[in-house]
């Protein structure tokens, strides 16, 4: 017999599916829990994670230093006892303990891939050098879990084929998305990475070719290839006769983005959300009335982005995680400087007692304040969408401009429009009266070509930038 550490052996499926129930069975019992059962059970998990969380060194050293020991956190009513942390913590961690920090909970990695495989996959890096972050084999495995607990919800079913316009690259998303195909859904998982990696005409060669009736990407590149297919193939994106999308609209609060989307494509667009240390950590089920937290496998908290303290359910603040499921890089209490509102705890249309959410709205992190205004770029997003003459793309610049010698903060709001668009007589007045009154502060909008802004903005290649800062004072020096 082998004595190599194969990825096989290094779980228990039996026990693990009994704990961590297939999509399939985890709908019709677990996900249709009453609500009370629901929190006995993340009770329970809860108090078996901070037996894990005193034995890491990065949560022990902060809990200590905040006064706590172990026993005084007897259940999940006691969590807000404990300190938050966030990415800057991490990061520090990191530096100070290289390469991986002391938060992974395994004193001498090298070692431990001789006795079980890790898998190796980093933040995005969107906001800084990219996290690293280690999963275990049962980590790994519920990465792939969750995601097609969520995609068996929004229809998913052995037989179809997705198309997953995502790179398998240091990034969670395409990584997820494939094995929930692949290990526990039985669909055919197209891995056609980016459109750097794969052509935008000959992702659209492979879908026609493979029969790929599902789609994952982001809006910005589902439009693109929308685009594509009639101007380089003449056909109609409809042609392919998808059965939904899955994907991740950001604050598309009054649905234009999905709008357009379902007009594209002639099908059914599904909202998500998810971060590198945890997966998909929620998703729209058929009825669309919020986003469905994973509540057997997180826990989230909504918490207030100046006070730290929790707020009232409809009301905008930090998203606050813990996982009861990693034991390699326990996450507990992470602040993840996403916003986010809860909008119901009420029973779904779909059967379910988990907590539902409203799209993502945002980062914390990404907010600027400007002449005593907090602004989030991401809060455009309803006024670009609410003209069909613009592409839906934009950029936030934040710059100071100069007039009698006095400097003053300026925000201008790049704006990309339709090359089909016709007049564009009025469009920009129109747009700085709802930014006016959206955002709270007078802006100057730039009317630019369509697809000027792709390279600025990243559009299409997966998490989009919307701000370029030119303050001095806000500018990192290299």
């Amino acid at each position: 017999m082998s004595q190599l550490p194969l990825y096989h052996r290094a779980i228990d499926w039996n026990k693990f599916e009994e704990t961590y129930p297939a999509p399939d069975v985890w709908a019709e019992t677990v996900y249709r829990w009453p609500i009370e059962r629901v929190r006995a059970l993340q009770d329970a998990r809860f108090r078996a994670t901070m037996k894990i969380g005193w034995e890491n060194p990065f949560f022990a050293r902060r809990w200590r230093a905040g006064g706590l020991e172990p026993g005084d956190i007897k259940s999940l009513d006691d969590i807000q006892k404990l300190p938050v942390y966030d990415t800057d913590d991490i990061k520090a961690d990191q530096q100070e303990n290289p390469p991986w920090g002391s938060g992974t909970g395994i004193a001498d990695v090298k070692r431990y891939m001789g006795q079980a495989p890790l898998k190796f996959q980093t933040s995005g890096g969107t906001t800084g050098k990219p996290r690293m972050t280690l999963h275990g084999p049962v980590e790994w495995a519920l990465a792939g879990l969750g995601t097609a607990r969520g995609q068996y919800l929004q229809g998913a079913r052995p037989g179809d084929v997705m198309q997953i316009p995502a790179t398998c690259s240091m990034a969670m998303l395409g990584w997820a998305f494939y094995n929930a195909c692949h290990h526990w859904l039985g669909i055919l998982p197209i891995t056609s990475g980016s459109g750097i990696v794969t052509p935008s005409r000959r992702q659209i060669e492979l879908a026609f070719d493979c029969g790929a009736n599902i789609w994952m990407s982001f809006p910005e590149y589902l439009i693109r290839l929308a685009k594509a297919a009639q101007e380089e193939f003449g056909r109609d994106i409809r042609e392919l006769g998808t059965k939904y999308i899955t994907t991740f609209l950001g604050p598309d609060t009054e649905g234009t983005l999905r709008a357009e989307l379902e007009r594209l494509w002639g099908c059914t667009v599904f909202d998500n959300y998810g971060t590198n240390e945890i997966g998909l950590g929620a998703g729209e089920c058929m009825a669309r009335d919020g986003l469905h937290f994973s509540e057997d496998l997180l826990y989230f908290e909504v918490l207030d982005i100046e006070t730290g303290k929790p707020v009232p359910d409809g009301t905008v603040g930090n998203l606050v995680v813990t996982a009861f499921f990693r034991n390699v890089q326990p996450v507990i209490r992470f602040n993840l400087r996403d916003l986010g509102r809860i909008v119901s705890t009420a029973r779904c249309g779909c059967g379910s007692a988990f907590r539902r959410m409203d799209h993502f709205l945002g980062r914390s992190d990404s907010m600027i304040r400007m002449r005593g205004v907090n602004i989030y770029p991401m809060a455009c997003l309803p006024a670009i969408r609410s003209d069909p003459r613009t592409t839906g793309e934009w950029v936030c610049e934040a710059y100071l401009e100069t007039t009698d010698g006095v400097p003053r903060e300026a925000l201008a709001i790049h704006v990309e429009v339709r090359n089909d668009a016709g007049s564009v007589e009025g469009l920009q007045s129109r747009l700085e009266a709802r930014f006016k009154s959206d955002l709270g502060l007078g802006v100057e909008v730039r009317l630019v070509t369509e697809g000027s802004l792709a390279t600025s903005g990243n559009l299409g290649e997966g998490k989009v930038s919307r701000l370029i800062e030119r303050r001095p004072a806000y500018v990192k020096k290299p």
